[in-house]
């Protein structure tokens, strides 16, 4: 368009610098008939620009329908139940889960426990059925066979957002809107005061770093997070997980893309901040384990082995192997 827009009124210059010559045209006219030339052009100088918009606007709407039109992974019932007070024991009773009707299950009739007050590690390698049983818990996958109850009751029995009210999660990439550090945060309870907003931030270690920020609380994240650290981001993701105060805790890869010495130091804060709450510790990191009250290992959607980390420390299972194979103590 600026090569046009160039082109154009030097085209017109030309022409009447020649009609000028030739007494035709006197010099105001001449810059009138250049400057008017130029001044056409503004109508359409941001038509390209719109272009470019229109076309990104069109792939993002494209993404939207998508998602609208997708169908939904749960139903909610037609009266769903009331939350029962709490404290919430919640049990998975030979849960299968099955992602096409004829497919091999991403969970093969596992039973867990998972009463008030306990941290649970659920450990395995990648496509062993962890996130799958995260998903079930949070209420967006439905089970093909078992059950899951809550306080014995049927989990599909109660509303979905009911159910993410008292199970809340912080997933392995938390996703970071391009606004404050104190609007991201706000998102788990939009009502906090300021008071919870710095006591959520301080029970995942990241007080101190806001308050050393210029712009403390407003200080922007940048899209997707880019304008913090890995670690920082996990921290915000977490802090607005204590904000949310969910009932049960799922913790789904905290730690991951974080380099060892940012793992374990994250790690090590998790544990500290969720002492005597109900937590799901999701994970394939030996990190910590020996700090929680129970491991359960799975396997191909199976559940391997259960305990505490001595008991299965020296038991000749897959936790043992894992242990011995990718811990590297701590210098």
């Amino acid at each position: 368009m600026s090569a046009v827009t160039g082109l154009t009124v030097w085209g017109a210059l030309l022409l009447g610098v020649a009609a000028t010559g030739t007494g035709a045209l006197s010099r105001v006219p001449l810059a009138v008939l250049t400057l008017t030339t130029l001044a056409a052009f503004e109508a359409v100088t941001a038509l390209p620009a719109a272009a470019i918009q229109l076309g990104q606007a069109r792939v993002a709407a494209g993404r939207i329908a998508a998602v609208t039109d997708a169908p939904a992974p749960v139903r909610d019932p037609g009266h769903p139940r009331a939350l029962p007070p709490g404290p919430f024991g919640i049990q998975l009773i030979d849960a299968t889960v099955r992602y096409r009707p004829d497919g091999p299950p991403a969970l093969d009739r596992v039973s867990l426990d998972l009463p008030p007050g306990r941290r649970i590690a659920l450990v395995g390698a990648n496509g062993a059925g962890k996130s799958t049983l995260a998903a079930v818990l949070l209420r967006f996958r439905d089970l093909s066979g078992g059950a899951a109850l809550l306080d014995g009751h049927d989990l599909a029995s109660f509303a979905a957002d009911d159910v993410r009210s008292v199970i809340g999660g912080c997933p392995q990439d938390p996703y970071l809107f391009d606004a404050t550090i104190r609007d991201n945060l706000s998102l788990a309870r939009p009502g906090a005061t300021g008071e919870e907003l710095q006591a959520a931030a301080a029970r995942a270690r990241l007080l101190p770093w806001i308050r050393s920020l210029p712009q403390g609380w407003d200080t922007p994240v940048g899209t997707h997070g880019a304008a913090v650290s890995g670690g920082e981001r996990q921290r915000l993701a977490l802090a607005r997980a204590f904000l949310a105060d969910p009932a049960l805790l799922i913790l789904d890869e905290p730690t991951a893309h974080l380099d060892p010495p940012a793992r374990r130091a994250l790690t090590a804060d998790l544990l500290r901040a969720t002492e005597g709450r109900s937590v799901l510790f999701i994970t394939h990191e030996p990190d910590g384990l020996d700090q929680v009250d129970q491991i359960v290992v799975l396997d191909h959607g199976r559940i391997a082995e259960q305990g505490s980390h001595h008991q299965l420390r020296h038991a000749g299972g897959p936790y043992q192997r894992m242990w011995e194979n990718d811990y590297e103590p701590a210098c």
